[in-house]
């Protein structure tokens, strides 16, 4: 049987998310992450996919999302809250920079949610390095990274979601392409950082000659490639969208999260199509109260990991999950 894990967007609360579900995974089901046969990864799901991929466990991201791992030993407070407000790292120091990232920004942010190639309407390489997208950096992000993961590609199949503002399509690094190059177009670090680019929040990835940002652009949770990578079973994690059994959300909740919820059906039905088994992981509207509306808050992120592995937990012993048990049995 071919697994696919499929972790979805959802900013820093998401990757809390994620540590929750896939410790829940490992402790209940007996399912490592990194024995999927292909890990799908978009924004927040991206960082999670690159450290399992790469030898980290799902008790050592979950340490990480309680503020208990050895990485943070012996920080202080004033350590700790440096490195949390480096996750948002203000780019502009005045307001004339200010105006100049704003309108760089509102170029990449209106780029990206146009999906039609418009080379014609590229903006001059001057004008770009005059107007620079992006009012914030991730520098605890691009640190962490450097410092914990490494530069070339895992063996196994890894594939992590992006979006190239100028040719309005989906770029998938780490998937064997059809060109006759050699290995992926960006370091590891590198894709990492171009999936979790937040359109107009961060600066867009320059790579080779794709300019690329957050694959949530393009979806949430790219479950479509795991079915086309011909999976028997996909386990797709989707923070951004909602568990439609038992109670739901609030009416606003849902509207907000109507886009990703909707469009994860339709890939989850495609998948259907093609003879994979889908199961879902998705907040419950008790989870959604501790989420809030800040995905990139730098707190609670312990109460949102919590709260995803007691859930998690008790979802496994449904009868929608036993697919899984019974895969992990054989």
């Amino acid at each position: 049987m071919k697994i696919g894990l499929v972790l979805g967007a959802g900013g820093t609360v998401g990757l809390a998310y994620h540590a929750g579900v896939l410790k829940a995974l490992h402790d209940v089901a007996g399912f490592t992450p990194d024995d999927a046969d292909v890990i799908v990864g978009t924004s927040a799901g991206a960082v999670a996919a690159a450290y399992v991929r790469t030898g980290w466990t799902p008790d050592e991201l979950y340490q990480v999302a309680l503020g208990t791992h050895a990485s943070v030993d012996g920080l202080s407070m004033e350590e700790l809250d440096g490195r949390s407000r480096a996750i948002l790292e203000r780019r502009f120091e005045d307001p004339f920079t200010l105006i100049r990232r704003a309108i760089g920004s509102a170029y990449v942010a209106g780029r990206s949610f146009v999906r039609v190639p418009a080379p014609m309407l590229r903006a001059p390489a001057v004008l770009q390095r005059a107007f620079p997208g992006g009012l914030f950096a991730n520098a605890e992000g691009k640190r962490r990274f450097a410092e914990e993961l490494p530069v070339g590609w895992p063996e196994r199949d890894l594939w992590l979601c992006t979006y190239d503002i100028h040719r309005g399509r989906r770029v998938v690094l780490g998937r064997p392409s059809r060109r006759p190059t050699k290995g992926p177009l960006a370091s590891l670090q590198q894709a990492v950082l171009a999936s979790c680019a937040i359109p107009g929040v961060y600066p867009p990835t320059q790579v080779g000659s794709l300019t690329l940002v957050d694959g949530g652009v393009w979806s949430t949770t790219n479950l479509d490639l795991a079915a086309k990578a011909g999976c028997d079973l996909i386990i797709g994690v989707a923070p951004m969208a909602y568990d439609t059994v038992g109670p739901l959300p609030n009416p606003l909740m849902q509207l907000v999260r109507r886009v990703p919820a909707r469009m994860l059906v339709n890939e989850m039905a495609d998948a259907r199509e093609r003879g994979a088994e889908v199961l879902l992981i998705r907040p419950s509207a008790g989870e959604l109260r501790i989420h809030g509306s800040n995905l990139m808050r730098r707190a609670g992120w312990e109460r949102v990991a919590r709260a995803a592995y007691e859930s998690t937990c008790d979802l496994l012993q449904t009868e929608r999950f036993q697919p899984l048990l019974a895969a992990k049995a054989a």
